[in-house]
């Protein structure tokens, strides 16, 4: 199994001392010079590298993390010979700065904006029961709930949460259900219960358990009405 043997270097002292293996990382004890029986034994050659420490920091986390990684690292040493790598740590370069801060600012407004759209939910959610609440005695209270579960649909789709959108349909479904659209509102439903039985959120089937035995409530009265 191939070893390499990595020391960090910089303002005339030494900070770290490792080997590196397909298998991981392991802390060196002691000078490399020298090794144990049925050790692989350091080359006297070695590679030595400039490197800053931010770059080497992920290096390093890198080759702790990423099995892959490790195996195309140990074979850039092509040179069966050389087995050792000196990195030199240097300062950072003032014509570059160390935080990325383009990517930063698009990062901040796509937060801001994640945080905007879930106050928007918050409150069409809370207007939106209001109205609701007051569908089941007036259609006209009825439609405005609709309308608001078709404007939190379209934010829950901006922000691409699947299962908040999931749950404005079956919000839009309630509101046919106050207004005497059965038919549309079974469609939505069964569509919604289908794709939630082959998820993980229970919370979501039994949301469309509920609005099933409303559906159900709902239109036995309207034909024990048409009836008399």
């Amino acid at each position: 199994m191939k070893t390499v043997y990595v020391t960090v270097r910089g303002y005339c002292q030494e900070f770290d001392r490792f080997s590196v293996n397909s298998n991981g990382i392991s802390d060196v004890i002691g000078c490399i010079g020298g090794a144990g029986e049925g050790e692989v034994v350091p080359s006297k050659k070695e590679y030595r590298v400039n490197i800053h420490g931010i770059t080497l920091y992920y290096l390093v986390e890198t080759l702790k993390s990423n099995g892959s990684y490790r195996i195309k690292f140990l074979e850039n040493f092509r040179d069966p010979q050389i087995n050792r790598i000196r990195f030199n740590l240097v300062e950072f370069s003032e014509e570059h700065e160390i935080l990325d801060y383009s990517w930063n600012s698009k990062t901040r407004e796509l937060v801001r904006e994640r945080c905007e759209l879930d106050n928007a939910l918050s409150w069409l959610s809370t207007l939106g029961g209001a109205f609701s609440a007051l569908g089941d005695y007036f259609v006209d209270r009825a439609k405005t709930a609709g309308k608001i579960s078709l404007h939190q649909l379209q934010l829950a789709l901006k922000v691409g949460d699947p299962l908040i959108a999931a749950r404005c349909r079956l919000y839009f479904s309630l509101s046919l259900i106050q207004q005497g659209k059965y038919k549309v509102a079974k469609d939505i439903v069964m569509y919604e219960y289908d794709n939630a039985k082959h998820g993980t959120d229970v919370r979501l089937v039994r949301m469309c358990k509920g609005i099933w035995s409303k559906l159900s409530y709902e239109r036995s009265l309207a034909i024990a009405k048409k009836t008399h």
